[in-house]
Formats: C-alpha cells, structure tokens, sequence
C-alpha cells in the first residue's frame, strides 16, 4: 500500500510544484501590472487560486493586459 501512495506522489508532485508556479506568476503580474482586462485584479485572484492550474492560462489568455 505505501509503495503505491509514493508511485502518485511521484507524478503528482511535480504537477503540483508546476501549478504552484504558474499561480505565483500569474499573481506577481496582477500585482505589478495593478490592471487587468475583463474583470477586476480580485476575482481574477479569486480565478487564480480556485481554478488550479487552469486559472492562471485563462488569465494569461483572456485577462491579461499587454504592455502599452
């Protein structure tokens, strides 16, 4: 039974430390950036944190503001 719980952790966790990651940056840019398309700096966090990595794509796709 351990040996199987450590075999998914295996796989999991580099998933988990890539989707930590990808929160992180999407954050920081919100952060610096103070503006975003759409929908206000808050729920985009809110979308962030809560859609786990799929989130922050979506930011990165829809709710991003390119550089001016």
């Amino acid at each position: 039974m351990n040996n199987s719980i450590i075999d998914i952790l295996k796989i999991a966790w580099p998933v988990l430390a890539l989707q930590l990651i990808v929160q992180l940056i999407a954050i920081i840019d919100i952060a610096r950036k103070k503006k975003t398309r759409n929908l206000t700096p808050a729920i985009w966090i809110v979308i962030i944190i809560l859609g786990e990595i799929l989130g922050p794509i979506v930011y990165f796709i829809v709710g991003r503001v390119e550089e001016e």
